[in-house]
């Protein structure tokens, strides 16, 4: 897959991204004529958890557009000691699409992710055409939140400590992956709630296997893990009001009703600030959990794809996309069936790209033990 170097305040590092058209889950470039979205995404997984997006015929009739960000995914680049939060996250994101040569997006946040898309849709409200945010986390994170965070990052940090599988007995060697295994387990619990279908714990295997490439195996991946983890949530910063208002686009809120780390009264509150700022701004509720972009796509996909077409040229015809099974191939398919989710056939060729050098070194002996695949 893709990577675009860029130089940013933070340094200079290597974006992942992946743009998906109405006839390619890889393309090289959008199709100009369409609407672009960006997605942006939370934490412990990174783009692969917008499969429900991507795969869904009704959004690839616009360009869709993929970043993981600095200290997740394939990316390539290291947070450091400075200052990394919503600010810095936005204005790399920005600077990754100068080099793209895209100027104007629709953006679609998850958690976090909304709130670096607010970031932007302030700093920048001539390129945001609208915004989209789902599951929104509070100006301030909770108390039991940052706990928790730290609570996983802890047996993560322990588990790390204990060396490379070689140096240690069967016995140790079990232990610590079953402990790894119980940190992506809570960090899942969190993001799905404790059902999962197939697709989320073909989710659970694939994220914590690029996890362990970038936040595994030396002190200064595992601080790459604290601050892309703990760090960026307890230094982040609300906007001010006076920021709030420089938004020019319409604003969805979506809020998930088995959301256990972020209530209601947490998509209400961020609601009203918008209000008050004089922001365009709605608020929907919708089944699932902190992470229903996988659990619930179908209802949090037709609002997403509402609020594109309302600020949408009318005039521009939009693709139909040909596909024989309800869905549509993505960046992260064949991954996916690789840790079991097994959808049915792909909307494409077997001589299509394939993703098998997705990551050529994602898997290293040291960690072929910790996760079953």
């Amino acid at each position: 897959m893709p990577h675009i170097p860029v130089s940013c305040p933070s340094g200079n590092h290597e974006f992942w991204y992946s743009i998906s058209t109405p006839t390619s889950p890889n393309a090289k470039q959008i199709v100009p004529e369409l609407p672009t979205v960006l997605f942006i995404h939370s934490g412990y997984c990174a783009s692969e958890t917008f499969e429900a997006q991507f795969s869904d015929p009704r959004l690839r009739q616009f360009n869709l557009l993929a970043i993981d960000s600095l200290g997740h995914g394939g990316t390539r680049g290291t947070i450091g000691d400075q200052q990394y939060a919503t600010k810095e996250t936005a204005e790399d994101l920005r600077l990754v699409l100068d080099a793209l040569h895209l100027d104007k997006v629709h953006i679609f946040g998850l958690a976090n992710g909304g709130t670096i898309g607010l970031e932007l849709a302030s700093a920048y409200p001539e390129r945001v055409l609208s915004l989209t945010i789902c599951s929104p986390i509070p100006p301030t994170e909770p108390e039991e939140m940052i706990a928790g965070r730290m609570e996983v990052f802890n047996h993560w940090a322990v588990a790390h400590a204990q060396g490379p599988d070689s140096t240690l007995g069967e016995q140790v060697s079990r232990a610590r992956k079953e402990m790894v295994n119980e940190v992506a387990t809570g960090a899942m619990q969190l993001l799905f709630g404790f059902d999962r279908s197939p697709l989320e714990e073909a989710l659970r295997k694939y994220a914590l296997r690029r996890d362990l490439d970038i936040w595994w195996g030396s002190p200064e991946k595992l601080k790459q893990c604290f601050d892309a983890g703990i760090r960026w949530f307890t230094e982040r910063s609300w906007l001010t009001q006076e920021s709030l208002s420089k938004v020019q686009c319409a604003v969805h809120i979506i809020h998930c009703s088995e959301d256990v780390g972020y209530p209601y009264e947490t998509a209400q509150e961020m609601e009203k600030s918008l209000q008050d700022a004089g922001v365009r701004v709605s608020l929907s509720q919708v089944h699932g959990a902190h992470y229903g972009v996988l659990t619930n796509g179908e209802e949090i996909n037709a609002i997403l794809r509402d609020q594109v077409l309302e600020v949408a040229d009318p005039k521009t015809p939009l693709p139909q996309a040909d596909f024989p099974c309800g869905r549509m191939r993505t960046p992260w398919t064949d991954n996916f069936r690789r840790f079991g989710w097994l959808p049915g056939p792909p909307d494409t060729d077997d001589n299509s790209d394939s993703e098998s050098d997705y990551y050529p070194g994602w898997i290293y002996r040291d960690t072929q033990t910790i996760v079953e695949s």
